[in-house]
């Protein structure tokens, strides 16, 4: 794994904001900034890095190809967040020591 440039951010209060759309969720990564509302342990920083490494790859295009991904795991019987390619990617980044 290559170190890649990144900021993570604590903000407690994203919790209950976050929990609006997405009932379990920990961390949004956007650019190189990661936002959590608590802080990562290192299996889950890794999970972050590889979608830094994501927006890296592909620029302000990223949201738009992470939507389109979840669409296709969807409409495949993936699920929206199970089955994205760019999440598949992330966990198995996470699952590396």
């Amino acid at each position: 794994m290559t170190t890649v440039k990144h900021s993570v951010h604590v903000v407690p209060w994203l919790r209950r904001l976050g929990r609006v759309l997405l009932p379990n969720w920990l961390a949004i990564t956007i650019g190189r900034h990661i936002f959590a509302w608590r802080a990562l342990e290192p299996a889950e920083l890794r999970h972050e890095l590889q979608h830094v490494r994501q927006w890296g790859q592909y620029g302000a295009g990223f949201p738009l190809r992470y939507m389109s991904a979840s669409v296709k795991s969807l409409l495949s019987g993936g699920g929206w967040y199970q089955g994205n390619r760019f999440e598949v990617e992330a966990r198995r980044e996470e699952a590396d020591s």
